[in-house]
Parts: structure tokens; sequence; C-alpha cells
């Protein structure tokens, strides 16, 4: 069964080979839920925000990243923050992609995840950051009439942080796991998880209470004991 990511209604690449500048035919592989953290802005300052995560396979841009996979397309990446309030970033994007506007009761009820698999044109520019040039969607439309988007190459992969599959987690870049294990969402499942499923103490050994357990407490190797 498809899991549902809604958003409130209120309120680069390997080797530094970065998807090309331009329109692109693309398909959405991946939805990262990255769960609530701090987030600093520039404008807004330390604010508690939910983020999610889309990664886009460029169909047509193909390129041999590691000679044993043959030539693979490059990809971008994006991230919103879970609103979908009528002036936030992935409100436009989404009625951008599906090309109509939502109602307010429309876009409460959307689910996220419903995007996985779905081709559109995407607008790809580039940005100069510290000496190093990177890859940014600059926006997200239909594919237009007569336009057929090439099957998809990579797996998708789907994840949310408030109802966690741990495999999908662990195939996760450690910078992608990093952001989630400090998320809110995350933190609140492992602590349900330890009071579900406890863990025998050693002999001489007392275990903390769940809320004082570090997510990295049994160890960076990502085996949980409940798996």
């Amino acid at each position: 069964m498809l899991p549902e990511l809604h958003a409130p209604v209120g309120g680069g690449s390997a080797a530094r080979k970065i998807a090309p500048a331009g329109s692109h035919i693309a398909r959405c592989y991946q939805i990262i839920d990255l769960g609530t953290r701090l987030e600093k802005s520039p404008l807004y300052g330390e604010k508690r925000q939910r983020k999610v995560q889309f990664l886009f396979e460029l169909s047509n841009e193909l390129e041999v990243f590691e000679e044993s996979k043959g030539k693979q397309p490059f990809y971008v990446r994006v991230m919103y923050t879970l609103s979908m309030h009528e002036k936030a970033s992935l409100r436009r994007a989404v009625e951008g992609w599906i090309g109509k506007k939502l109602t307010d009761k429309q876009a409460a009820a959307f689910n996220v995840f419903n995007l996985i698999g779905q081709p559109c044109m995407i607008s790809v520019v580039h940005s100069n950051k510290t000496e190093a040039v990177y890859a940014n969607v600059n926006s997200i439309s239909p594919l237009p009439k007569g336009i057929v988007c090439p099957d998809q190459i990579n797996p998708s992969l789907m994840f949310s942080a408030s109802a966690p599959d741990m495999e999908a987690f662990r195939s996760l870049p450690d910078f992608i796991m990093d952001k989630i294990k400090e998320s809110d969402e995350f933190k609140a499942y492992m602590d349900a998880q330890l009071e579900a499923y406890p863990v025998p103490a050693a002999k001489g050994f007392e275990i903390p209470k769940p809320a004082d357990i570090d997510v990295d407490f049994f160890g960076s190797s990502n085996e949980l004991p409940w798996d």
C-alpha cells in the first residue's frame, strides 16, 4: 500500500559531473521525507521545519559515471519545506507539475508520495557557490503534448521519517541519514521502538531511558535490534 505524505495548508553529482543546464524530460524516482529539524535561514533565522527531498533522473541525459554500470542518467535534487500553504514553494511546484491550481481542500488532501515515478519537464540552472558549480531545479511543468518520457532507469524509493522503512533508510547516503536522525519524527519512532522492544541490560550495565538515548547508541553500523 502506498504510504501517505501530506503537507499542512496553513501558515551536485559524482566526480563533479553535474546535470547540464536547460529544459529536460525527467522522472521523479525518489521522495525522501527528512522530518522536522532546526533549520537556519538568512531571512528567518532558526526555525523548526519539516523538509522533503525529490530526486529526478534526466531521461535523455546519460553519462558513464562508473564503468561497471555503463551509461546512467544525470540526476538533480530539490528540497522543499513540507507545506502546501498557497504561497509555499512546494505547492507552487506541485501545481506546476500537475498543470492545475489546487483548492486549499485539495492541497491539504494531496499525498506527496503520489508523485513518485511521475514524468515532468524540469528547468535546470547552474549556480556557483564556494568555487563549485551546482545544478538546481528552477521550475517543474507537465510534459508537452506528444512528448513521451522514456522508461525509468533508477529504482523508485520513498521514505517517511515518521514511519521509517529501515532497509530503505540504510540505502540512503550518510549525509541524508544524518539529517533524518536529527528529526523529531525519527527520534519519536526510535523511542517508541525501544519502549516496545527493550534491550536486556548486561550485568552491571544500566540502559538509559529512551529519551536519553542518542540515535547512534547502537553504533554506526545502523543494525538495530528490532530489524
